[in-house]
Order: C-alpha cells, then sequence, then structure tokens
C-alpha cells in the first residue's frame, strides 16, 4: 500500500468515527484532506463552521475549530491528545450541533 492509500484510509476512517453519513447528514459537512488532515466544513454553528482533524504519530488527534468569515478567520479552539472516542462529543459541545438523533 503505497502513502496516497494510507492517507485515504487514515481519512476514511476519521470520517467513520465521526459517523459517517449520519454525521453529514446532521451537520451539512463537506469533507477534504490536506495530506494527514480532514478539514471538514458544516453549518448550523455560530461559534465555529470548518474543524481541521489531524492524525498525531501517537495516534491520537489534534483537532482545531476555527470561524470563516469572508477573509477573516479565527481559531475557537485548538486541542491535542484526542482519541476517537472523544470526537464525537467534542464536537457537539464545542458547536452546539448534533451528530445523530
Amino acid at each position: 500500500m503505497n502513502n496516497e492509500q494510507q492517507q485515504q484510509n487514515i481519512l476514511q476512517g476519521i470520517i467513520q468515527q465521526l459517523g459517517g453519513n449520519k454525521f453529514a447528514a446532521m451537520t451539512g459537512a463537506t469533507f477534504m484532506s490536506d495530506g494527514n488532515t480532514l478539514i471538514t466544513k458544516f453549518k448550523g454553528s455560530r461559534v465555529a463552521n470548518i474543524m481541521y482533524i489531524t492524525l498525531d504519530p501517537s495516534d491520537t488527534y489534534t483537532v482545531r475549530f476555527c470561524k470563516y468569515r469572508g477573509l477573516n478567520v479565527k481559531e475557537i479552539k485548538n486541542m491535542s491528545g484526542i482519541y476517537s472516542g472523544m470526537l464525537c462529543p467534542i464536537f457537539e459541545k464545542t458547536t452546539g450541533l448534533k451528530t445523530s438523533l
């Protein structure tokens, strides 16, 4: 397996840990990638509208929430050492959006 396929598998795994299609349907999320980072744009939150999830060498994640408005970018929250089971609760607490019914 080459490096690009490995990155795709990592990014697909992160999407599944978030809830996959259910997460996308509940939040209006779209997914992009930048190397080892999953970029998730979503709608409906007044706090943030984009989230970056990066897999760290320690098999934990670094998660950043930002608010984009025009050309202005404001970082809302930056956390590291996040385990996969913490992704949805952190997303829900930070944005106020539900990830499932």
